[in-house]
């Protein structure tokens, strides 16, 4: 782009994030994640303080680490995932944002105003980054203060000195990258379709079924073709999510998991999916014909 277009670039971004915040359905969104993140410790936390509780709690660890710093300022994060919650939102979210604009004729408004077609779709897609990223912090956030209070209540303090801020910081910036190719994909299927419903549909689809389904399959498989699944969106992000981490006790982050690919690997995969799903979004806007 040259610095007409980059400057216009800039102001599309300016001005496609204050009509993000405007809209609804990102709050709405936003509480709900949030709650998720309050809801679940408080009920795993009331379980397993009732003395007449019949409920069966699953862990790795102590259950107490499931509500209890720093082990708990995990699940904030973990919920936003790209395989998890997140990913549903963020598809939600895109999907019905820019499958609107046709409807509304925002579109073919800014392009009469002399505003390119890929600058105007790449402008619309930068703002994908604010919603990833509010996505996971604002679970991190609430779920921090709502397990604040149990770990209070059972150990008489807050540990902060065992929580690692700066490995915290890292794992919501890696949460919030995973969420990209899913924003892409639908992204891409909301141009192409010009519809709501195909493109949250379709981004849904793909997220809880087409490669839930996949990934299982190559995994019965085994052999190369077990490999494969984990060069997919899920895989990658779960390779990335492997590292997460918020106990300054934890070992390094910097290892490869089991069962993944490498830190590197993941990051340029994921790149390589939003970069793949946003090229092909931009060259179906080019041929579009928007005058009907």
């Amino acid at each position: 782009m040259n610095s007409k277009e980059n400057l216009m670039f800039w102001q599309m971004v300016s001005v496609e994030q204050k009509k993000l915040t405007r809209r609804k359905i990102l709050w709405i969104e936003l509480a709900v994640v949030a709650a998720a993140a309050v809801f679940i410790p408080l009920v795993i936390y009331m379980a397993s303080q009732s003395d007449s509780s019949n409920v069966v709690i699953t862990t790795d660890g102590p259950v107490d680490d499931m509500f209890t710093w720093p082990s708990a300022l995990n699940l904030g994060i973990g919920l936003a995932s790209g395989g998890g919650l997140g990913g549903l939102l963020i598809v939600i979210l895109i999907g019905t944002l820019t499958a609107q604009e046709y409807g509304w004729r925002t579109m073919q408004l800014w392009l009469s105003n002399g505003i390119s077609r890929p600058v105007l779709l790449l402008a619309k897609f930068a703002i994908v980054l604010l919603p990833a990223l509010l996505f996971v912090l604002a679970p991190f956030v609430t779920g921090a203060l709502t397990t604040a209070v149990f770990t209070q209540n059972l150990q008489g303090s807050l540990p902060f000195a065992e929580v690692d801020w700066w490995q915290a910081a890292l794992s919501v910036l890696r949460t919030a990258y995973t969420l990209l190719p899913y924003a892409a994909l639908t992204f891409l299927l909301a141009v192409a379709s010009r519809s709501t419903v195909a493109a949250v549909g379709g981004g849904l689809a793909f997220t809880l079924l087409i490669e839930g389904v996949l990934m299982q399959l190559l995994g019965l498989v085994g052999g190369t073709w077990a490999k494969v699944g984990q060069y997919l969106p899920a895989g990658l992000s779960n390779s990335l999510a492997a590292l997460n981490r918020v106990s300054a006790e934890a070992g390094s982050s910097l290892v490869t998991p089991a069962g993944g690919v490498g830190a590197e690997t993941a990051v340029i995969g994921i790149a390589l999916y939003t970069l793949l799903f946003v090229g092909l979004a931009v060259l179906a806007f080019r041929r579009q014909d928007l005058t009907g």
